[in-house]
């Protein structure tokens, strides 16, 4: 009995030395809201952060749409990510479109001879959905909120995206036409120059980064802002007044933290 005393005394003791506190991470309180009708899209022309012949690359981030693509219409195609040099070929390009009557989210990221990495799917209109496309050496690999949904090959060549004619435009085509923008609200746009483990997407996706993290070489939080967090500073340009929402997919995450006094 004397024993066990003495070992609930220096419980207390040693819980009385400790204290628990929670801390907000980075809060996430804005996304960018574009509208179709208006010819609304974000653009760098420079986007100087993938070298040439790039063989592993990843692109994040979190889309909400607030309408369809019209039923088996090739041009009506809700263009997410573009960055395209002339007829030469893509870059990358990521896309939502009814395909023949069936709704598909496609990813094409290698360059001329590459194959689109696509997901049979309907995204529910109003509800936040994260993508990653994952390019791995010469396969691409589709996911939606951290889960592998889709791959293809990627045998082509990449470009240096700074030579492409497009530069990088988020919500429209490769030829700014009308029928192929973003319709809805885009948030938290990440570009790495490796490839992102299913483990390092699924750890990171609901919170904010701080833009310093390795192999980290695009980063529009869109928290208000179309500054790029990273060191390259490759920030967009707002073209046709597109507006911010306080329409979020994410609000940040709590870390408890343990001090010993």
């Amino acid at each position: 009995m004397i024993n066990l005393m003495k070992k609930g005394i220096v419980l207390i003791t040693i819980l009385s030395y400790l204290c628990f506190f929670n801390v907000s991470l980075a809060t996430n309180t804005y996304s960018i809201n574009l509208v179709k009708t208006s010819s609304q899209y974000l653009n760098n022309t420079l986007a100087t952060f993938l070298a040439d012949n790039v063989t592993d690359a990843t692109i994040e981030c979190w889309i909400k749409t607030a309408s369809q693509p019209a039923t088996n219409t090739s041009n009506q195609v809700f263009a997410l990510v573009t960055s395209a040099n002339g007829n030469a070929g893509f870059l990358s390009i990521i896309r939502y479109a009814d395909v023949s009557g069936t709704k598909k989210l496609r990813a094409y990221f290698g360059g001329s001879g590459a194959t689109w990495a696509e997901y049979e799917i309907t995204l529910s209109t109003d509800t936040w959905y994260h993508l990653a496309i994952v390019k791995d050496s010469t396969v691409v690999t589709l996911y939606v909120t951290a889960s592998s949904v889709g791959s293809a090959g990627a045998s082509g060549t990449a470009r240096d995206w700074s030579t492409a004619s497009t530069g990088l435009r988020l919500g429209s085509g490769r030829d700014v036409i009308p029928s192929r923008f973003w319709d809805g609200k885009i948030d938290d746009f990440r570009i790495w120059s490796d490839v992102r483990t299913p483990t390092e997407i699924s750890d990171n996706y609901e919170q904010e980064l701080v833009g310093n993290e390795a192999g980290l070489v695009g980063y529009w939080k869109l928290n208000n802002s179309l500054l790029d967090e990273t060191s390259n500073d490759n920030d967009l340009t707002n073209n046709n007044s597109a507006t911010f929402s306080s329409d979020v997919p994410f609000v940040g995450a709590v870390r408890r933290i343990i001090m010993v006094e």
